[in-house]
């Protein structure tokens, strides 16, 4: 497989303080993948299409409070690398892309941001496929927070199958507006990936895949989950079947460990090269 990955090193030195230590670690621990080949890296960077996505994502307020919070530039640089893989991957130029990020995105709804995400990434990426003629797109999200503002950005629209796999508890479908939420508690290893064979072992119609992982479900690091690099590496064979040669973007979202996130990273793109 054609396997990119996007990293700044603005991201270790700009980002938000929680997230930005993990970064660093995490890319240096692919430098052997890199030099033998089988792994691109991509430098991403703003230009006028990140400006006008982030307009049509967020509202005038939330910008400027992220700006007065400091966090504009590494943010907006954060979600500019998310878009250029989706373009990348559409274009057929790679098979998966895997994103760092500075600050996070998936709790960034149009007008309210917490939980360190400023941008919601995923949205703008999704908002830019569209551009380019994608009509049905896959998020799955295993984060152990849930994804709350790509759901209120998204969740309204039925051509995105939004999945999220969170610690609260008990199922929620909703097969008219395409939203799935599977509340799996302080799960374990084995729970986890008895759910996501559960899920993915279900027909779904999409043309392009987004997965937000965040190492935030380590049993080192400060989810609820209690996950180890078992799962990452189930998850991301399960990914690379469940997708079945659609273009597979994985964005980074939670997560502090420096350890756990060169170990969970790894684990992730090993799977791919």
């Amino acid at each position: 497989m054609r396997v990119g990955v996007f990293y700044h090193e603005d991201f270790s030195v700009y980002g938000y303080p929680v997230l930005k230590d993990r970064v660093a670690p995490a890319f240096n621990s692919l430098q052997d993948l890199v030099k033998a080949g089988r792994v691109m890296v991509f430098t991403p960077s703003v230009g006028e299409r990140a400006l006008h996505l982030l307009n049509k994502v967020h509202a005038p307020s939330l910008i400027e409070d992220v700006t007065r919070e400091g966090y504009y530039e590494v943010s907006l640089l954060s979600a500019a690398g998310v878009v250029e893989a989706a373009e990348k991957l559409q274009a057929g130029e790679l098979d998966l892309a895997f994103c760092f990020v500075g600050a996070a995105g998936h709790h960034a709804s149009r007008d309210h941001y917490w939980g360190f995400c400023f941008f919601n990434d995923a949205a703008m990426a999704v908002v830019r496929l569209r551009e380019l003629g994608v009509e049905r797109i896959m998020i799955i999200d295993v984060d152990p927070h849930f994804g709350d503002g790509t759901r209120s950005l998204l969740g309204s629209d039925p051509q995105v199958i939004h999945i999220n796999f969170h610690s609260g508890q008990g199922d929620k479908e909703d097969a008219e507006s395409n939203n799935y939420d599977y509340g799996i508690g302080a799960a374990d290893d084995s729970l986890f990936m008895d759910k996501i064979n559960e899920v993915m072992g279900r027909q779904w119609e999409y043309e392009f895949l987004i997965v937000i992982f965040g190492h935030d479900s380590h049993f080192l690091d400060y989810g609820a989950f209690h996950l180890s690099e078992l799962s990452y590496s189930f998850l991301a064979r399960k990914v690379k079947e469940f997708a079945a040669g659609k273009p597979i973007l994985f964005i980074l979202s939670g997560g502090s460990n420096p350890e756990v996130g060169r170990t969970a990273v790894r684990a992730i793109i090993q799977e791919f090269v």
